[in-house]
């Protein structure tokens, strides 16, 4: 191109001027326009080196264009496993959760059948020893003479005294008075009536010296309250087991000595009937298994 436009420019300078005076008049505008068409040369393949950079540049991105959207895809199927596998473990777990919830109502009702068991028992526990008294109250009440007897009530045990003309026969420590029977009769009942109960036959005398010759005190109420005992034993078919027959003599007195009517008081038979708490216990922890 540069060739043909420097010769179309002779051709029309030819006949007009002299070839040297044209060469010497046109060169500067021709090596101007020599340099131009240079730089323009240069720019085409400075354009030409940009345009395949940017071809190299626009595969690269492709190429990571293509491994990010290789990478989303992979996480996408992740997000849905993920998702699966925790819609299945609520799941899991929501029934895990109702199951305690059942586990636990069931729990609760046995707990409050437990609780109620174990209220029943304590009240009966505790109003036994106030039902014995009644009985024994009602039943003597007609068949014995009110100064005969006497029933007191103390913190876990019923004590029923009984003087010892109505039981013994005068100065005797083997045979029983005629008409003991009532006294014998409802011991018996409150002892079926409460097995729970356990009674504790106590022989006392006054300050004075016993009939027995050679007994002291101590050992002349043992006499009487182990006939007592042994009589409840084999007449009356109370469980050996349930009776104690001990003797506190002269030294457990409920009156003065000092005068005959505090001595008379003094000499009887007490029937102490006490709540085991060692039964009390085993009746509790019998509810217990039956409830696990």
């Amino acid at each position: 191109m540069r060739l043909l436009l420097i010769g179309l420019m002779a051709l029309a300078l030819v006949g007009c001027i002299s070839p040297k005076k044209a060469a010497e008049r046109y060169q500067p505008q021709i090596d101007r326009l020599d340099s131009l068409a240079t730089a323009q040369a240069d720019s085409i393949y400075r354009l030409t080196l940009a345009l395949e950079r940017s071809r190299g540049g626009n595969d690269m991105l492709l190429e990571t264009q293509n491994r990010l959207q290789d990478r989303l895809i992979l996480q996408d199927d992740r997000i849905e496993e993920l998702e699966s596998n925790l819609n299945s473990t609520n799941s899991e777990m929501g029934e895990q959760v109702a199951e305690l919830r059942r586990e636990l109502d069931r729990n609760q009702r046995l707990r409050d059948s437990l609780v109620s068991s174990q209220r029943r028992i304590i009240r009966e526990y505790s109003a036994g020893l106030r039902r014995a008294a009644n009985r024994i109250s009602d039943s003597l009440e007609t068949k014995l003479d009110s100064n005969r007897y006497e029933v007191t009530e103390l913190p876990g045990e019923l004590v029923l005294s009984i003087q010892e003309s109505a039981l013994f026969r005068p100065r005797s420590v083997g045979y029983l008075e005629n008409g003991h029977e009532p006294i014998l009769e409802v011991v018996t009942q409150v002892l079926q009536d409460n097995p729970l109960l356990k009674l504790r036959i106590v022989g006392h005398t006054d300050n004075q010296p016993n009939p027995l010759r050679g007994t002291d005190n101590w050992k002349y109420g043992a006499l009487r309250a182990t006939k007592v005992a042994d009589e409840l034993a084999t007449v009356y078919y109370v469980s050996p087991n349930r009776l104690i027959a001990a003797s506190q003599g002269e030294y457990g007195p409920s009156r003065s000595n000092a005068t005959e009517e505090g001595r008379y008081r003094n000499r009887r038979i007490d029937f102490v009937f006490t709540s085991s708490v060692a039964n009390l216990l085993r009746e509790l922890e019998r509810t217990a298994a039956l409830n696990e």
